[in-house]
């Protein structure tokens, strides 16, 4: 196996590019402008959006370019960043263009329906659930709850790489993430629940420790099913990662496919909750 893929680099490239963004993340959320970590979140965004219609429409650049335009509306209007007043337009639009900007580009007439689908739920999955992640942030501590569905997210992926490489024996879904296991998704619910349990503890005293427990289960359990859901999609178009941009984790997707569920559980918790 050459180096440069082997598990060790693959780790230390894991490691840097962590080391690199973390800070960066952090100075967003709590010492940065207010309207800092919502344009990242934008820009995160639109890169997801970009390989997601690289992957389900590689040779429709219209197409691309109206799936990056829709997300960005959906996530802004799901955000409060565009006046409440314009959702149902927004909605609509995000519709009816998803059907008629097809037109533009018909061939080939066999996948057809398959990309009027993507076009329309792209970015309702990307914009949606990006705004999801720029809304909790702008709600009363909005960066520890979002630093809480990172740790939700990472801290469940990190345990479940590594208890699945050394005790993963049963494998979870192989017919779409063949090296997952039951053994490594399990530690990936331990890892999330260490990662609430520091909340409690430490920087969300508000977060009553039974919630602590029970939301790290199923934010984590849920993070799984949508890291599962974007390994589908990959597994569909033929490609083993959906991008290149982050050293050692692949594209944007695989690396926050499980924290934009995690921030879904965070954001519903924190608004039954009244947190």
């Amino acid at each position: 196996m050459p180096e440069s893929v082997t598990p060790r680099s693959n780790l230390a490239l894991r490691l840097l590019t962590a080391a690199v963004t973390v800070p960066l993340l952090l100075y967003s959320l709590f010492m940065g402008p207010r309207w800092l970590f919502p344009a990242m979140t934008a820009l995160v965004c639109a890169l997801g959006t970009h390989e997601l219609f690289l992957m389900v429409a590689p040779e429709h650049k219209v197409l691309r370019l109206w799936g990056l335009a829709a997300s960005l509306l959906v996530c802004f209007q799901v955000a409060g960043i565009v006046d409440v007043a314009w959702t149902m337009p927004s909605m609509l639009a995000v519709v009816a263009g998803g059907l008629l900007i097809n037109l533009v580009q018909v061939e080939p007439m066999d996948a057809a329906a398959l990309r009027v689908a993507w076009s329309i739920a792209g970015p309702l999955y990307l914009g949606g659930l990006f705004g999801v992640i720029a809304l909790l942030f702008l709600r009363p501590h909005g960066g520890e709850w979002v630093v809480l569905s990172m740790l939700y997210a990472f801290w469940s992926d990190t345990a479940g790489y590594f208890v699945g490489r050394s005790q993963g024996k049963h494998p979870l879904y192989p017919a779409v993430s063949p090296k997952k296991t039951v053994e490594g998704s399990i530690g990936g619910l331990l890892g999330a629940l260490l990662g609430g349990l520091i909340a409690h503890f430490w920087f969300l005293p508000s977060l009553p420790l039974l919630d602590a427990i029970v939301l790290s289960l199923v934010a984590a359990a849920v993070g799984q099913a949508g890291d599962l859901c974007e390994s589908l999609i990959k597994r569909s178009t033929g490609v083993k990662d959906s991008g290149t941009l982050l050293p050692g984790h692949g594209g944007i997707l695989d690396r926050v496919d499980a924290l934009l569920f995690t921030a879904a559980v965070v954001l519903l918790y924190t608004l039954w909750r009244g947190a």
